[in-house]
């Protein structure tokens, strides 16, 4: 029967590779899935090393104690790898890698060493119906715990009343949206003291210092006034 496969070309002198059947070629496959695992597992391996540290303990001892066991454990892990890694299985089917790209060299192609390899980036949805690009839909991407990228909605900030005469913001007064304003009781919108909702402390307290001055000065006006009435009589 006629061969309607792929043609190998080797070169003269070098010893030709064994053909790797499906069922081989899936199990190799596999043992490379399960090293890229690994791989990806050892870059969170540093910041879990670190987390005891982050977290209270009773005792110096108790934190000491909880940082060398996660330091075993992320030794561990980077032994673990490096065993997977120098297997023979993994060795054999580099090897028969590096022999395939010799004898088919258009049939797999290489990265190039000089040029770096960009991923496309990860594609990011709104999480919510509104899918433009508004200020009532500002967003930020952050990236979870767990690695993936998601995009954060960012509420408006709410703004404080201010002081009409100063203008600076009501100190005791929180600040919200208006729809927010709406839903809170009256005593959350004000200080307990005389133009609480609309004046700050310092400008009620110029005010009053106004008034008692305005009314001395009307008492000296007065009793002046009857001075001067008096000696003209005299």
């Amino acid at each position: 029967m006629a061969n309607n496969g792929p043609s190998i070309k080797s070169e003269p002198g070098a010893p030709a590779s064994e053909a790797w059947d499906e069922e081989r070629l899936e199990q190799a496959l596999d043992e490379l899935k399960l090293l890229h695992v690994k791989l990806r597992g050892l870059r969170t391996t540093i910041p879990r090393m670190m987390e005891p540290l982050s977290v209270k303990q009773p005792s110096p001892q108790i934190t000491f104690q909880a940082y060398m066991e996660s330091v075993a454990a992320a030794k561990k892990e980077v032994q673990d790898f490096q065993d997977l890694r120098k297997s023979e299985k993994i060795k054999n089917i580099m090897e028969h890698a590096t022999q395939r790209r010799k004898e088919e060299p258009n049939g797999i192609k290489a990265w190039p060493r000089s040029k770096s390899v960009t991923m496309a980036g990860n594609r990011v949805q709104y999480r919510r119906r509104n899918g433009y690009n508004t200020s009532s839909n500002l967003t930020r991407i952050v990236k979870t715990p767990g690695g993936e990228l998601r995009i954060l909605h960012i509420k408006k900030r709410g703004t404080a009343p201010k002081c009409g005469d100063c203008g600076v913001k009501l100190p005791g007064v929180p600040a919200l949206r208006p729809r927010e304003y709406s839903q809170i009781s009256k005593p959350k919108k004000t200080v307990q003291r005389a133009y609480g909702g609309s004046r700050c402390g310092n400008c009620v307290r110029d005010r009053i210092v106004r008034a008692f001055l305005i009314e001395e000065q009307k008492i000296v006006k007065k009793v002046l006034k009857e001075q001067s009435q008096s000696e003209k009589k005299k």
